[in-house]
């Protein structure tokens, strides 16, 4: 954690631009933040800074009659929406100031998107780690910020019209401010109480359930497609929704992108008028390999096989250490997890790193250990999204036992529990991980990214 405070302690918010690397990666750029103007130099503020490093950046930004975004950075911000800047206006109440580079870990305080705000002006924030966010429930809390977001209906999307009338609203503003709220398009939102917590919940789970269903459609769409391209090297016996894991694993890693980069949503934007067309193409691709192309035939003939032994229903809750770490060890969200968990964490301070496997041994007593309010560990969690009621309530176990914090357990997400369902029950749903919505989206199909 770190206090920003520019002049006052020497760091900016420029300061915190994460470098991209091997060991430094950012999936995607969520901000909400009331006011704007170009920096001084816009390669260094957050648009330039998503635009030069290819990041998808969805934007929230405030709308009201003193034109609280600059006509400078307006355009700007509609000029780079063919390079995934995505922008909305919140009218009136909306005053925040978070950013949250996923993967990375977030700042919020008191900063606009101003070269004062990010200079010069005497502002307060924080910046949290992404595995401070995870520990402490914060980056589920950022999810819930930002669905609602999304979810509002009076948001004001960018468009030539609306640079339009800020362009006249900014010339009426230099001589009569005080009717210039007359002539504004929109008219001031009185905006719905922000202090509903049960019903903006039930919204929220109301959403994941709507985006969880229909991709669940779309890969059972898959699952029944692949019977015509299964490759010669997978027998008939192992289950398609395995199967369709894999497929989507193979694409990613060997299409999207080169080796280190993976951009998803430039191959969303080329993909989406015709997802059923870059999908049979793979699928094409598929069927013709000889041999699995990244250890896919390790994934269906070992992995998913031990996972799917380990979390048999009279066995799960029964899991030993060892037990714990090998499934770790054989789902790739948890492993992805892993790799990133500072060794202070773990119990080892004094070093600098530690390679993959040493880490499990560390990260699965660690997650043993904790319990959630519930007063469950990770193996009664397990249990209870698996086994613990109706095959068609799974979305809802996943939710609770995901995003809602008195069921969760930090470190071990959505994303996890998604994967070894699908590998323990592939009768009931194909396993979904980050990279299976990346895929999903690379190929044009309309699919959140946990």
């Amino acid at each position: 954690m770190k206090l920003i405070a520019n002049r006052i302690n020497g760091i900016h918010l420029r300061d915190i631009l994460p470098v991209l690397s091997d060991a430094v990666q950012v999936e995607s750029v969520l901000a909400a933040v009331a006011y704007g103007s170009s920096a001084s130099d816009i390669t260094q503020d957050l648009v330039g800074y998503c635009v030069e490093n290819k990041l998808r950046l969805d934007l929230w930004m405030r709308y009201d009659h003193t034109v609280p975004v600059s006509v400078e950075l307006l355009k700007r911000l509609l000029k780079h929406q063919k390079d995934n800047v995505f922008t909305r206006f919140v009218p009136d109440r909306f005053h925040p100031k978070l950013i949250w580079w996923k993967g990375y870990g977030a700042y919020i305080g008191s900063a606009n998107h101003t070269d004062n705000g990010w200079l010069t002006n005497i502002e307060a924030g924080v910046f949290l780690s992404e595995d401070e966010l995870v520990v402490n429930g914060m980056d589920i809390q950022f999810e819930g910020f930002f669905e609602y977001l999304r979810e509002l209906d009076v948001t004001i999307p960018i468009s030539a019209d609306y640079i339009a009338e800020m362009e006249r609203l900014n010339a009426l503003n230099k001589n009569v401010y005080a009717d210039a709220i007359k002539n504004r398009k929109h008219l001031a939102w009185e905006g719905p109480s922000f202090v509903q917590k049960k019903a903006a919940f039930d919204q929220r789970k109301a959403t994941f359930k709507l985006e969880w269903l229909s991709t669940l459609g779309i890969l059972q769409s898959i699952q029944q497609q692949l019977g015509d391209y299964r490759p010669s090297w997978i027998g008939a016996d192992v289950p398609t929704a395995w199967q369709v894991d894999q497929f989507l694993h193979a694409y990613y890693y060997n299409h999207v992108g080169d080796s280190q980069h993976k951009p998803f949503e430039d191959y969303h934007r080329r993909n989406h008028g015709n997802p059923q067309a870059a999908l049979e193409a793979e699928l094409k691709w598929w069927k013709s390999l000889s041999e699995a192309p990244s250890r896919e035939d390790y994934a269906l003939y070992e992995s998913a096989p031990t996972v799917r032994v380990l979390l048999a229903k009279d066995r799960v809750q029964e899991l030993s250490c060892e037990e714990f770490a090998t499934l770790c060890r054989n789902t790739h969200a948890t492993m992805d997890h892993i790799i990133k968990v500072p060794l202070a964490d773990l119990g080892r301070p004094e070093l600098k790193t530690l390679d993959r496997e040493a880490r499990v041994e560390l990260f699965a007593p660690l997650i043993l250990r904790q319990r959630n309010r519930k007063g469950w560990d990770v193996r009664q969690l397990l249990h209870y999204v698996l086994y613990g009621g109706p095959n068609d309530e799974i979305w809802q176990r996943l939710y609770h036992a995901g995003r809602d914090s008195e069921y969760s357990i930090s470190r071990y997400g959505l994303n996890s529990l998604a994967e070894v369902l699908g590998w323990a029950r592939p009768e009931v749903v194909p396993p979904r991980n980050g990279r299976t919505s990346k895929a999903l989206r690379a190929l044009g199909f309309d699919v959140k990214v946990y």
